[in-house]
């Protein structure tokens, strides 16, 4: 799991944080990125760095998490959307990046559809993609899908996104 945070002195500076979190260092946090490789190091940082969401001004999400549907700690779209995105500053810009292998999840698609449900995939900025991915790698035990944000500054789509095997689900608003 990594932590960068971005201060704004003339411009943004990166930097990693240590394992342990300098309680000065969250004073004057306004850039977020949490990159997170299973369920529970996602719980962990939500835990640790949930109370400065409301004076960030950019929150970035990011896994290719491989989990199953009985984890007690999988993440839904429900759950990004409660302890993230309700969280932050409402001027706050967000980017998600997050790739879901869900195991005994191919029939109901539970987790997928969780994501439809909430309020954050309705939204017009950022704009919320939804697209189930080929799921012949990893297997028919596994639901693969991707939800993440349009991108911005002139970012360039990976093919991968735009695979002939690929579904995109796109709600019209």
């Amino acid at each position: 799991m990594t932590y960068c945070i971005c201060k704004r002195i003339n411009n943004i500076k990166l930097f990693r944080l240590p394992a342990a979190v300098n309680a000065h260092l969250l004073l004057n946090l306004s850039c977020l990125r949490i990159h997170w490789q299973n369920n529970n190091s996602f719980h962990r940082a939500i835990a640790l760095l949930s109370s400065v969401f409301g004076q960030l001004s950019y929150l970035s999400l990011k896994t290719e998490a491989y989990t199953c549907i009985s984890d007690p700690l999988i993440i839904t779209g429900d759950t990004i959307q409660q302890l993230c995105i309700d969280r932050l500053n409402p001027l706050a810009k967000y980017n998600l990046n997050l790739s879901f292998y869900i195991r005994n999840d191919f029939e109901e698609k539970i987790i997928f559809n969780s994501f439809f449900k909430v309020p954050f995939a309705h939204q017009h900025e950022p704009k919320v993609f939804i697209l189930e991915c080929s799921n012949y790698a990893y297997g028919s035990n596994y639901h693969c899908f991707m939800v993440y944000t349009s991108p911005y500054n002139k970012t360039i789509l990976s093919t991968e996104l735009l695979s002939t095997n690929s579904q995109m689900y796109v709600e019209n608003i």
